[in-house]
């Protein structure tokens, strides 16, 4: 029974994140930033063309990507080691629209040119981390972790 009920956390929390969404309503208002430093505003630019246009995402993700699949602890040692995201594969990411009593969305800038990204179901704890990083002065997704149990 619990795993029936992970599942379906990760359906619906995996259906919330892929709903598309206006340029105009995105919003950041259930971002928190790390106190020390503000997010730069060509990441901000960045991430909004990242989850609008589909062919600006895919050229902006170093494939083969480094990360975790969905509920990687059901999986061996082995696989979670040798796992990377390949761009036939890849799910084009869209903007996520969950609202701040459910889900904490939290970026934390960790140098000027690495950011990471973390959305989190709330009441159960499940959640996913992107990691993004800014290359020959451009951004890029380094690092994706789908949706796991989060510490």
């Amino acid at each position: 029974m619990p795993k029936a009920i992970n599942y379906l956390m990760l359906i619906c929390i995996c259906s919330v994140f892929a709903c598309k969404q206006n340029a105009n309503q995105a919003t950041h208002s259930n971002s928190v930033f790390d106190e020390d430093s503000a997010v730069p505003v060509d990441f901000m630019d960045f991430y909004m063309k990242f989850h609008q246009d589909s062919l600006y995402q895919m050229s902006h993700i170093q494939f083969p990507l480094n990360g975790m699949p969905a509920m990687a602890l059901e999986l061996s040692q082995d696989s979670i080691n040798n796992f990377v995201w390949r761009e036939e594969t890849w799910r084009t990411h869209k903007p996520f629209m969950g609202n701040e009593e459910e889900y904490l969305k939290e970026f934390r800038v960790i140098s000027p040119n690495l950011i990471s990204e973390f959305i989190i179901e709330k009441q159960m704890g499940y959640g996913m981390e992107r990691r993004f990083s800014k290359l020959a002065n451009k951004w890029y997704l380094i690092y994706y972790m789908d949706m796991n149990k989060m510490e």
